[in-house]
């Protein structure tokens, strides 16, 4: 079968607004100006190969109905089954989830697993809703995307807003309407339910094994580095925690609530507790609106916004909330001297440009927060085979191929005079060329 008999989307024009799916083509046409690339391999780009838009309907404990837009696009599966996770959020519109699709594409071919790339969502607020709702709108969404959605077909897994207990309800739902035992219909679910070891934390993880390695290589001393992480959800907390044990300084954490700073360091694993309680990384230190002042002076305990954070005085930048919060307007006042990007698209390619000009070396998010699509593989593979792999192993995995990632990207930059985030998508495309070819998908010019 042909690539282009595969594709459902009538190519468009692409609109003058930037959005999120702009600012990625953006990126990948340089590289395929680097590339010297043809329409042909550019046509293969440009487009995701489906989109699926459909409305799901909500029951509201009140018994009001609301109905919200939700997507599933499957950007390309040249190298296996469409992967990619499933948020919700109200900013989750189409050309954002459009732009993380094709990011997963690049991502799985970037770490070698046999993946192609998808992303999904729903366009709502769930920080309202009760559990009984969460539960609901996770299985309608399952209901209305089950013909897209199957173990060798296309796996979801968690994001922004989601968890592993939403990645129950969708593979119980699954199975309901199919009949079929499918473990590896999506990953991120419980343990006790065919989760693997080390999947909470696996996106932190491997941006950790990543960032270690590059401050060996640069000879640089953990324990004389200042970190500011903006995001303390499950990647920015698991992180903060990873490097806080290897001596790191964490000066600066934020949510979208707000944040928090210190020149002295501040305790994750304590931020963390209070926050688990509270809601927001200022639950040590406020209630509500109404701040402790007298603790907050013994801890040496600043407070600052969640946008203050990106250029606030640290040597590491972790951005690891959402995407588009490092821009031109920001990036010339960025004082990290590494980002290591655990968001997906958090930097534009106009502040990639400053950022490079200035001497900021980003570790970009294709291969930095590649860490979860790999454990979710490790997943994928135990559902089909019926084995579970141990904690030490599945870490153990994730680093050989993490790093090897990072090494394969290290030497493309070096041998292309590229960025490591052009160098990147330069490996995922090349890979993904490779496959399309030995199948027929493309004519001989790719």
């Amino acid at each position: 079968m042909g690539y282009t008999e595969v594709m459902t989307t009538v190519a468009t024009a692409i609109p003058k607004v930037e959005t999120p799916y702009t600012r990625f083509l953006t990126t990948l046409n340089a590289v395929l100006d680097h590339m010297n690339a043809d329409e042909e391999v550019r046509a293969i780009f440009e487009n995701p190969q489906h989109i699926h838009k459909k409305t799901v309907s909500l029951m509201r404990d009140n018994g009001s109905a609301e109905d919200y837009s939700a997507f599933r696009v499957q950007f390309n599966n040249a190298r296996g089954p469409y992967k990619g996770g499933i948020r919700f959020h109200p900013e989750a519109d189409l050309e954002e989830v459009k732009a993380l699709s094709a990011l997963m594409a690049i991502k799985t071919a970037v770490v070698d697993v046999p993946f192609g790339g998808a992303k999904g969502g729903i366009q709502c607020e769930p920080k309202g809703m009760s559990r009984k709702e969460l539960e609901a709108l996770s299985r309608e969404y399952i209901r209305v995307m089950g013909d897209a959605i199957g173990p060798y077909t296309d796996c979801p897994a968690p994001d922004v807003n989601t968890n592993s207990m939403i990645m129950g309800w969708m593979r119980d739902e699954y199975e309901t309407i199919s009949g079929v035992f499918s473990p590896g219909v999506v990953t991120g679910k419980p343990i006790e339910y065919g989760g693997s070891q080390g999947r909470d934390a696996a996106t932190a993880r491997g941006g950790f094994f990543v960032l270690e390695e590059v401050l060996e290589r640069a000879a640089i001393d953990p324990s004389e580095q200042r970190v500011a992480i903006q995001g303390f959800g499950n990647a920015g907390a698991a992180i903060a925690q990873f490097l806080h044990e290897k001596g790191y300084t964490i000066v600066a954490l934020s949510d979208s609530r707000g944040g928090i700073y210190s020149r002295e360091g501040i305790d994750p694993f304590k931020i963390n507790k209070y926050k688990k309680k509270t809601g927001q990384v200022r639950g040590l230190y406020c209630e509500e609106s109404v701040c402790d002042a007298g603790r907050m002076q013994a801890d040496g305990i600043e407070l600052i916004s969640s946008k203050d954070i990106i250029t606030c005085d640290c040597d590491i930048l972790v951005p690891a909330a959402l995407d588009n919060v490092i821009t031109a307007r920001n990036a010339g006042d960025i004082k990290a001297e590494f980002i290591l990007e655990l968001a997906n698209g958090p930097t534009t390619p106009e502040a990639d440009a400053i950022l490079e000009k200035k001497g900021v070396r980003v570790i970009p998010d294709v291969l930095a927060n590649a860490g979860g699509v790999t454990v979710s593989y490790f997943e994928w593979t135990q559902g089909r085979s019926g084995e579970q792999w141990t904690a030490d192993r599945v870490d153990s995995e994730l680093k050989r191929i993490i790093l090897g990632a990072y090494r394969e990207v290290r030497r493309e930059a070096r041998r292309e005079g590229l960025s490591y985030r052009h160098a990147a998508f330069l490996l995922g495309i090349k890979r993904m060329l490779k496959t399309m070819r030995v199948r027929g998908w493309c004519n001989g010019s790719c």
